[in-house]
């Protein structure tokens, strides 16, 4: 079937074909009437707007990349659903580069502008491509001290606040021998641990090592060398991904097999926390009756687990909304804040008791 253009709604009705595209584009003086009948035409006629044609014409293709290599990483997934949601409110649409290194592809893309899922990928982008390209880009943030290559607003959580939010609800609880998981030593586990070491450090002072739950050798017997990405079950084929629940097997493991155990294991991420009440379930151990779990991130999946997990609610959709948000507030030449700063709050469930 024959794809009908505007010369053929302006053949049909006598008019010129710039007529027809002033009514279509809505710019320049058209009579009420001939608006109307071209309208109208167009409709029966069964025209379609070219899409790339249109974003040309308007300078806009209401589309946002999303830069995030693991989507099955329970936080970035509810953190693009946010984003998704509050641009479609504003009639956007968020699409999604599984690739997070693949920045020169920005240039063939027609889009708006970019959305990072943290500060590390931002910075990436900013020092190569990002350099010199000016495309409007917004990212969530965990360090705030983060500095760029080039100056972007960012949506940020400060993981000291969140860490001494967390020991500070369990000292409350009445817990002091802290345990903090380990299982690799770089990025955001290695800040939030740095965070937990200089905490305990004045909470306990000497020995605060001993409830340590450094797993990093036993997921490197797994992991496949790109970092600590693990192969899923053989029907997945080749993919790789961040397998946190299988890291709560060896965060379980490793607690049995302590000398001086902690009365409470603080994780991650609430992926671990899953991992490891659902294994310390199977080797025997209660939760929270014997050992206390707690999470980070404020999943929902928190309610699909026994016990319900207590955990720091980082707000992960919001903050995929307010990046969305204020991105598209730049497009449109609003005011917006440069940095955007979260507060965290507990969520409290069963995995916690109080001693």
């Amino acid at each position: 079937m024959k794809n009908v253009t505007r010369k053929d709604i302006a053949e049909k009705l006598g008019v010129s074909v710039s007529v027809v595209s002033r009514v279509i584009n809505n710019s320049g003086y058209v009579s009420k009437e001939k608006r109307e009948k071209v309208l109208k035409a167009a409709k029966e006629m069964g025209y379609v707007q070219n899409p790339v044609a249109m974003a040309l014409q308007q300078n806009k293709t209401k589309q946002l990349l999303f830069f995030c290599e693991d989507l099955t990483s329970t936080y970035y997934n509810q953190m693009y659903h946010g984003m998704v949601r509050a641009a479609k409110e504003r009639g956007y649409h968020v699409l999604t580069v599984m690739d997070e290194n693949d920045f020169e592809m920005v240039k063939e893309t027609i889009t708006d502008g970019i959305l990072f899922p943290n500060e590390m990928v931002a910075e990436a982008y900013a020092a190569s491509v990002g350099r010199n390209y000016n495309l409007p880009a917004v990212t969530a943030c965990f360090n705030p001290g983060m500095s760029f290559s080039k100056a972007m607003p960012a949506v940020t959580i400060d993981n000291e606040e969140v860490i001494n939010k967390a020991i500070d609800y369990l000292i409350g609880l009445g817990h002091k021998k802290i345990g903090m998981t380990l299982p690799f030593s770089y990025g955001y586990v290695d800040l939030r641990f740095r965070y937990w070491e200089e905490r305990m450090k004045q909470e306990i002072g000497i020995g605060y090592e001993k409830y340590i739950i450094d797993v990093q050798d036993r997921v490197k017997r797994r992991s496949n060398t790109r970092g600590i990405k693990i192969p899923c079950p053989q029907e997945s084929g080749d993919f790789l991904c961040y397998d946190w629940f299988y890291i709560g097997k060896e965060v379980a493991e490793f607690y049995v097999s302590m000398r001086y155990k902690p009365t409470v294991i603080l994780c991650f991420n609430d992926d671990i926390a899953f991992g490891t009440i659902e294994y310390l379930k199977k080797l025997g151990i209660r939760v929270p009756d014997d050992v206390s779990v707690m999470g980070i991130d404020g999943l929902f999946t928190r309610d699909k687990y026994t016990p319900k997990l207590t955990t720091v609610n980082m707000y992960p959709e919001l903050q995929g909304a307010k990046c969305a948000e204020i991105l598209i507030d730049i497009l449109n030449g609003f005011k917006y804040k440069y940095i955007y700063k979260f507060k965290v709050s507990i969520l409290e469930g069963e995995s916690v008791k109080k001693l």
